[in-house]
């Protein structure tokens, strides 16, 4: 599958050794373009055939809002086993000074999963992360 850039904050690629989508932002996001970044997301992951595992690089972005939270676990999440007919697996890359930044108590911690669609864990280590998506099945 072929790179691709949704304009200037996100950037997808494939890798299929390792059955891995990875995004990675690029720069802050508004609340719309992380909202159309998902799903520019979703629509990669569907079209390289099994990709459930995704590697999502968040170094570059500010927090997320509250709102888009909300809408990431009550609207998004939900959406991704009908359109991949699998549960997906998301690591979060974050940077060390957003680990202290990403405390959300309405959320379980980490790892964590969701219904039965998808599970999510996050990674101040890229290594540590791809071995994580590649340990689950």
């Amino acid at each position: 599958m072929t790179p691709t850039t949704l304009a200037d904050f996100l950037h997808l690629s494939h890798r299929p050794d390792l059955g891995i989508v990875a995004a990675r932002w690029t720069r802050p996001a508004e609340s719309g373009e992380l909202r159309a970044g998902y799903q520019a997301m979703l629509h990669y992951a569907a079209s390289c055939g099994s990709c459930n595992r995704w590697l999502i690089d968040s170094r570059r972005r500010l927090q997320v809002d509250a709102q888009d939270v909300h809408w990431l676990t009550t609207e998004f999440y939900p959406t991704l086993r009908r359109h991949l007919h699998e549960h997906v697996y998301l690591a979060f890359l974050i940077a060390p000074y957003q680990a202290d930044h990403v405390q959300d108590d309405t959320l379980p911690p980490l790892p964590y999963t969701h219904g039965d669609y998808c599970s999510l864990n996050q990674f101040i280590d890229e290594g540590e992360a791809v071995r994580w998506l590649t340990s689950r099945s």
